[in-house]
């Protein structure tokens, strides 16, 4: 059995740290939507807010009458995910890169560049398949950006871990949210009440569940969310709950 154990840390808040040691110094400042992936938080044979079923005529849908559904680009301004309808899933690390508040720099890009190609190919030597990539690694105004792109939720999981502010997460089907989820005190982004059957009418809609405190982006727009998130745009939340899932609703 393989132990990805050693790799659940952010790789660049990692290298600040080991960097830090070194110089004494304190550094500054895919899931498959039509099965759930190990990392759900519950069983939803018992947990409390699951396995309410609703009547089968609940889940037929409306047809969408909607132009086609937005189709955002990652463009992270803060470190947190990207999900997509699809069950693709990104990470974003944005971390302090300014050497001259030490001494002794720290590290180099070239440094930096080796220290996350090491690790990802640590991780798909072991997995024996190209699990993870690196979309994005380059510095530029002093910050220090990196974008992963995984093969699964699980991937995501193994490899960054709860360090990297999520707890579990799961890209549901429509039809899955209606029939097993006790989903409630829904809102759409204008603030007003909103019921689970309402907010799922159109049959094009997605949602995703989660847990932990991150910033989480979508590819589509968001419909709706349930409590426990702060709408920060379009299809942009900040989860801030350890313990509870939270759903987003987008298309």
């Amino acid at each position: 059995m393989l132990s990805f154990k050693k790799y659940i840390v952010p790789v660049l808040v990692l290298l600040l740290a080991l960097t830090a040691c070194s110089n004494d110094a304190t550094p500054t400042s895919t899931a498959d939507p039509s099965q759930p992936p190990a990392t759900l938080p519950f069983n939803p044979s018992s947990h409390t807010s699951v396995q309410t079923t609703a009547p089968s005529e609940a889940v037929t849908a409306e047809p969408t009458t909607e132009e086609l559904p937005a189709d955002y680009p990652f463009e992270p301004v803060t470190s947190g995910i990207y999900v997509t309808r699809d069950g693709g899933i990104k990470s974003a690390e944005l971390t302090d890169f300014d050497n001259s508040a030490f001494e002794t720099a720290r590290y180099s890009e070239a440094e930096l560049k080796l220290f996350v190609q090491s690790r990802v190919k640590a991780y798909n030597e072991a997995k024996q398949q190209e699990a993870i990539t690196v979309d994005l690694l380059q510095v530029k105004d002093k910050i220090a950006e990196l974008i992963l792109n995984y093969a699964t939720f699980d991937d995501f999981m193994t490899f960054q871990g709860s360090d990297f502010g999520v707890r579990s997460l799961t890209l549901l089907t429509r039809e899955n949210a209606i029939r097993n989820y006790d989903i409630r005190d829904l809102k759409d982004p204008s603030g007003s009440s909103v019921d689970l059957l309402t907010a799922l009418r159109q049959s094009d809609l997605h949602v995703l569940a989660i847990s932990g405190r991150v910033h989480v982006t979508v590819n589509g727009n968001i419909t709706a969310l349930s409590e426990g998130l702060i709408l920060t745009g379009v299809n942009s939340v900040r989860c801030d709950s350890d313990q509870a899932v939270s759903f987003i609703i987008f298309r």
